[in-house]
């Protein structure tokens, strides 16, 4: 049996987002979203050059110094071997850097994060886990972070 959707989406994604460099950025992509996937963000529907796009502009911004953490998830397996199946889930990604409205200042920001997924083997060798991402939606908003002010 495979690890659990929600401990291969921790990996996946931690892979995709905390990468070091936009090769390895790349490579994660490649190894956790399917080349027939679907994707909605926020309601739109994009290509998979999209998501690449998005990602790694969060990345170069961020000086590839992005973090996630995780906060929940609901999976539903469609078979024993944990192949195929459905996951609903929360996370943040910190250490987003962008523009505040109307500055060219770049701000730290959170991204909070829900999506659902739909997860399948791309092989039939039981032995090999081939799966990948084949549909995502998205629903995410960037939230500013506090800078800290000092005690007087």
């Amino acid at each position: 049996m495979l690890p659990t959707f929600y401990s291969w989406s921790i990996e996946h994604i931690k892979s995709v987002f905390e990468a070091k460099s936009e090769r390895d950025c790349l490579q994660a992509l490649e190894a956790t979203f399917s080349h027939r996937l679907e994707f909605t963000f926020n309601g739109s529907p994009l290509p998979r050059v999209g998501l690449q796009k998005i990602v790694l502009g969060m990345l170069q911004s961020s000086g590839f110094c992005l973090n996630v953490d995780w906060l929940n998830a609901v999976e539903v397996p469609r078979d024993s071997a944990n192949r195929n199946g459905m996951l609903g889930g929360y996370y943040i990604i910190r250490n987003v850097k962008k523009p505040l409205p109307g500055s060219a200042t770049l701000a730290c920001f959170e991204r909070h994060k829900s999506v659902n997924v739909e997860i399948e083997s791309e092989s039939t060798d039981p032995s090999v886990d081939s799966r990948r991402i084949v549909k995502l939606a998205i629903v995410a908003t960037d939230v500013p972070v506090q800078a800290t002010q000092p005690p007087f």
